[in-house]
């Protein structure tokens, strides 16, 4: 219709132009010449103002860079200087340090480094009189001239320190008269300006930057009182009152404490687990940390089957790798080469540094798998080799980091044994009390050993090369000659990349560490007795240090490996998490989505060791062809050598050339190769992914796990652990379960029955009644499944989740041993509430779509409603429509019945409505819903022409049924455009206040101007789900926050929100009660008024013409009519989770 109108509209334009004299065409024409040349003008005015601003911004972003880099840097030379006892130009870099400002978290480390070393100056006489410490001091004076009133707190104490100390070798160094009144006058000089320090430093601040000792703070109140007459310590208001911002409406609830009678119990709390236990485990986890590496003894496969044959590791051992890469470091000039390559030659111990890098290659080949990210391997080469920097550093300082966190971590521990202390704290408030107690920061990390990007890559160059050229092994060729070849080389490999979107891929390079195919061969046939992981990949046997303000902090105790916001490698020129935490404006901002962080991270886990042993004895025929049938049904790869690849003598005969074969037989036979070679490395690929959790899982036997957390940029949470986790396919979640175990209660054994039938699939369109009718019918199947998984009847396996499945049907035979105390059965098992549909439900909540509403079961119905069904039926409806008429559709509809004689089924619009919410095209709603008809043996020409058509009307049954929905979409694909018409990047806070950026930006060159600008259309297509997703995200952050406040043990993956049996309901009725809190929000209102005040600011108004920023402004404003849902509903609706 619009489309109409706007073609009447232009037809009337040319008329009345037409009918017009030609004195008033010729003036018309003139006139409209220069209003558009003025409006160019305008535009061309307002656009160059924008890119100075642009340009502006992208200087102060690259000075951050620039200066994060400079603190890189002098980190290293920190390190560097230290070890070789320079102490002239750790001096220097501390006055330059104090010159330039460029970092001044630097200056306190540096005269903490200074003061190690006086202190080791005083203990011995001949150093005190040495030339060496007259000289030192004699530099400390001239730096001291940098030191300015204004100076930090932690800066202030190191100084005063340091002066102690100095204080005391001047008193016991003897000088000459002369010298004497010299050294007098500078250490006078160096106190005067100490007085004025002195008055305003906090002794009793117990939140440094760097870790002073109690010896040292009484050293610095006896100077600080020698300094000045009286000492008044400052008071500071170290934490905010309030725990969470005023003006988050959806956390005032949890702003107090639940009661002790509403707190059911800690969740965090393992029974059997004490604090002497957690203390001992403790160490255990600071020496993984430490490591970097771990061996995970391989206990399947052919490794387990063959113990006494020969293995990767002996093979490795014969070629005497380490004593190559020992002469190759021995062949590194330190006087050519990269200052920190020599520091690592001429200080670290040389074996230590040849046994890094002979695990790196050991780790790598160990994977079985022939390429690996160059990125993720220089990082695992690199990585190692500056920890044991940073550990030759503390140990010159006589720092023990350790120790420290070993006294944070005893009361930090507290939480998770006393229901008290978790009842009236989140993590990071008990942390921050932790910290307290030792007199540091709460996000103190010993940063020593860090260092630059681009010093990282020279590094990385120099020590890859000497694995490159000490790690080769023989090769015999079929002559019989033996060459010596080189195990490792890069390679940029052409990746395909899958989008939810779209069914076509996209091809991108990526940079690989390819290890020689003729080398995996020879593993192949002897494998590693033991697989080596970076221990960066591992779940944690303790609690995870918590994420705290601004996103800082956590996971590890004593490394700062992990980031809370993922990197989008990408679109790297975006520093996700800088930009976060450059929009945080207030100290207490989005510290709920920080504490759900916590919480999610600390819940204990479990291997489900009866599952893992089912799994095992599964995966260990998958060297066997004849069980391909039944690991294909549990989707279980097959191993690498029972594929059948075709050969070329046995298809054509020995002794036939290729140029004998008929060409039509050669590449048919090359085609089957192909894809047969190709379906055995993606089938290797999945069985090594499978081993490593198989490995793992067998590892962890009988230890309780904890999976530390991070997000990506819109909110959605992650476990760190990529291998073993809750987050996963149907084996992953089978072989864990929760460490807490909580009695079945009342309903728990009903909720154990129903979740089990709910794994089936096969009752998804049947009322919960109805489902706990077929559970009792099934008992005796699911018994029979459970105590005799693999030689039974095997109900389980018919099943869509079957090792879920399995692992209810465990649970349930053991609840039936208590007989008729069957409520105190102490169950484990992790019972699931999955959204139904959950992208569209948020979207039918702001729009308030009462019909897509129901169809997304946001109100109460006597059986869960099926919206892939409904729109099914719509595009039916439509189509015997166009069948009826005589349309435009009527050939295209009356053909596709031909072809399709049945209703249109479910199965050919699922993934297309699915991924409406993902802000699918109709370019890739059609080349999903061809894909689906060629699949039911329509003809490709055919089907194209028949997916147009259902896509289209797909769409239109969508619009039907979500009416204000997908207008909303429309508005924010809108504002979208609008945003990257401005040339800046979509952004907004989460209803939590998490910053949101997207990282949908390249560095362009745009009227000799560098800026990062916005890819628009992937800022447009991105902006629908990506805000979405930060809603679905933020209802299971709050889900999460009020299950912890009333105790209640709580997981999830994504829209699907787990917990024990016996608090299903209560989890239930929070989830619920937050999806209304979070849709009770004007959100639609507050997205509205967000851009405005983000991209209409008033310096975009002096630069944009009137008529211009009014035209933005009206694009970011909502004007979309909302539906007669009530959002109260929900809270009655059985199948909204279900």
């Amino acid at each position: 219709m619009r489309r109409l109108e706007r073609i009447v509209n232009i037809q009337r334009q040319w008329c009345r132009l037409v009918s017009s004299t030609p004195a008033a065409i010729s003036t018309i024409s003139k006139n409209a010449v220069k209003n558009g040349v003025k409006k160019k003008e305008e535009e061309k005015d307002w656009k160059s103002e924008l890119l100075k601003i642009l340009e502006v911004e992208h200087k102060q972003k690259k000075r951050g860079i620039w200066r994060q880099r400079v603190k890189q840097i002098a980190l290293a030379d920190i390190v560097r200087f230290t070890l070789r006892d320079d102490l002239q130009s750790l001096v220097r870099l501390t006055e330059n340090q104090l010159r330039s400002r460029a970092t001044q978290e630097i200056v306190p480390i540096c005269l903490l480094v200074l003061n190690k070393k006086f202190e080791k100056i005083l203990r011995k006489t001949d150093s005190i009189e040495s030339t060496s410490s007259l000289s030192l001091f004699i530099g400390i004076s001239e730096l001291w001239k940098s030191i300015k009133r204004s100076e930090n707190n932690t800066t202030s104490l190191v100084a005063i320190l340091l002066l102690s100390n100095i204080r005391k070798w001047k008193d016991q160094r003897k000088f000459d008269a002369k010298s004497w009144k010299t050294i007098e006058d500078l250490f006078d000089e160096m106190q005067r300006k100490m007085a004025l320090l002195a008055q305003n430093v906090r002794i009793s601040d117990q939140q440094l930057e760097v870790f002073i000792g109690t010896e040292d703070l009484k050293s610095i109140q006896k100077e600080v009182d020698q300094i000045r007459k009286f000492y008044i310590p400052l008071g500071r208001n170290l934490l905010e009152k309030m725990r969470y911002l005023e003006d988050l409406e959806l956390v005032a609830p949890l702003q107090g404490n639940c009661s002790s009678e509403e707190y059911r119990m800690n969740p965090f709390q393992v029974d059997g687990i004490e604090k002497s236990n957690y203390k001992r485990l403790f160490e255990d986890h600071l020496n993984v940390e430490s490591s970097m590496w771990i061996h995970v003894k391989n206990t399947v496969g052919e490794a387990a089957e063959n113990n006494n044959a020969v293995s990767g590791e002996d093979l490795i051992s014969e070629w005497d790798w380490k004593r190559r890469i020992r002469d190759g470091l021995r062949k590194i000039d330190p006087n050519d080469t990269h200052p920190i390559v020599s520091t690592c030659l001429e200080l670290l111990p040389r074996e230590k540094l040849v046994e890094t890098l002979h695990f790196s290659a050991l780790s790598a080949c160990s994977q079985g798998q022939n390429l690996i990210g160059a990125s993720q391997f220089q990082f695992d080469v690199l990585e190692p080799i500056l920890k044991e920097l940073g550990n030759a550093f503390k140990k010159e300082m006589g720092y023990d980091e350790n120790e420290i966190w070993k006294r944070v971590f005893a009361t930090y521990i507290d939480y998770f044994s006393d229901s008290e202390i978790s009842r009236q704290n989140t993590h990071r408030e008990w942390w921050n009390k932790s910290c307290k107690t030792q007199g540091i920061t709460s996000d103190f990390q010993f940063e020593m050993g860090n260092m630059d990007s681009e010093t990282r890559n020279e590094v990385c160059n120099v020590l890859i090369n000497v694995i490159f050229d000490s790690c080769l092994f023989p090769y015999e060729s079929k002559d019989s000659k033996v060459t010596w070849q080189r195990a490792f080389s890069y390679r940029s490999i052409s990746i395909e990349e899958e989008s939810k979107v779209s069914t076509d891929g996209r091809l991108s390079l990526s940079r690989m560490l390819s290890i020689n195919s003729k080398l995996m061969g020879l593993f192949d046939k002897n494998p590693f007795n033991f697989i080596v992981f970076s221990t960066s990949n591992l779940p944690m046997i303790v609690p995870p240090r918590p994420w705290i303000d601004r996103g800082t902090g956590g996971p590890l105790y004593t490394t700062s490996q992990h980031e809370i916001i993922r990197k989008m490698m990408e679109f790297r020129a975006v520093r996700l998490n800088e930009e976060m935490r450059a929009r945080i404006t207030s100290q207490a901002q989005a510290r709920p989505v920080f504490d759900a962080l916590n919480q999610l991270g600390s819940t204990p886990w479990v291997i489900n060791e009866p599952m893992l042993d089912v799994l095992k004895d599964v995966f260990g025929r998958s060297g066997n062809s004849e069980s391909r049938g039944l690991l294909e049904k549990l989707e279980i790869p097959m191993r690498h050598d029972t594929f059948d690849i075709p050969d070329f003598g046995r298809e054509f005969g020995i002794g036939i050339k290729k140029e004998d074969v008929d060409v039509e037989k050669f590449r048919s036979y090359a085609k089957k190769k192909a894809e047969a070679i190709k379906m055995r490395n993606e089938s290797n690929s999945l069985w090594c992914w499978m081993q490593y959790r198989v490995v793992l899982a067998d590892h962890f036997r009988g230890q309780t796990l904890f999976f530390p957390h991070n997000m990506d940029f819109r909110g959605r949470v992650y476990p760190l652990s990529p291998y073993l986790s809750h987050m996963g396919d149907d084996v992953n979640r089978c072989i864990l379960k929760f460490a807490k175990s909580q009695k079945l209660g009342e309903k728990g054994f009903d909720w154990l029955k129903l979740h089990c039938i709910n794994l089936t699939g096969t009752m998804k369109r049947s009322s919960v009644a109805d489902r706990m009718v077929e559970a009792e019918r099934l008992i005796p199947l699911m018994l029979d499944s459970a105590r005799d998984p693999l030689n039974g009847q095997k109900w389980w396996m018919s099943s869509d989740e079957p090792w879920q499945t399995l692992a209810a049907c465990v649970e349930i035979e053991n609840a039936t041993r208590y007989g008729s105390d069957v409520a105190l059965f102490p169950s484990q098992l992790p019972i699931h509430q999955d959204g139904s549909c959950n992208g569209l439900q948020h979207y039918a909540a702001l729009g308030r779509d009462n019909e897509g509403g129901v169809q997304v079961n946001l109100t109460q119905s006597d059986t869960p409603n099926d919206v892939y069904s409904d729109v099914a039926q719509r595009v039916e409806q439509k189509r015997q429509q166009d069948e009826q008429s005589n349309g435009e559709d009527c050939d295209v509809a009356r053909k596709l019945r031909e072809a399709l004689p049945q209703n249109v089924p479910r199965k050919v619009i699922k993934q297309t409505v699915m991924t409406t919410v993902y802000g699918v095209t109709m370019y890739g709603a059609v080349l999903q819903i061809k894909r689906q008809l060629k699949a039911m043996d329509i003809p490709g020409e055919d089907a194209a022409i028949f997916a147009r058509y259902l896509a289209r009307k797909t769409f239109a049954s969508l619009n039907d049924a979500f009416t204000s929905s997908m207008a909303l979409k429309d508005w924010f694909r809108l504002i979208a455009k609008g945003s990257s018409d401005l040339m800046k990047t979509v952004e907004w806070i989460t209803p939590l206040g998490l910053p949101v950026v997207q990282p949908y930006c390249k560095l362009v060159e745009r009227k000799g101007k560098l800026i990062l600008a916005p890819v628009p259309m992937k800022q447009v297509d991105a902006f629908p789900p990506n805000f979405v997703h930060s809603l679905d995200s933020t209802h299971m952050m709050l889900t999460s926050l009020n299950c912890a406040q009333r105790g209640i043990t709580f997981a999830a993956v994504h829209d699907c929100f787990w917990t024990h049996a016996n608090s299903v309901d209560q989890m239930n009725e929070i989830c619920r009660q937050q999806f209304v809190s979070l849709h009770s929000q004007p959100i639609v209102e507050q997205c509205s008024e967000w851009f405005k005040k983000t991209y209409l600011t008033p310096k975009m108004a002096k630069i944009l013409p009137e008529k211009d920023f009014q035209k933005y402004s009206e694009i970011f404003t909502a004007n979309i009519e909302h539906g007669d849902l009530d959002i109260e509903k929900v809270k009655d609706s059985v199948y909204f989770f279900s």
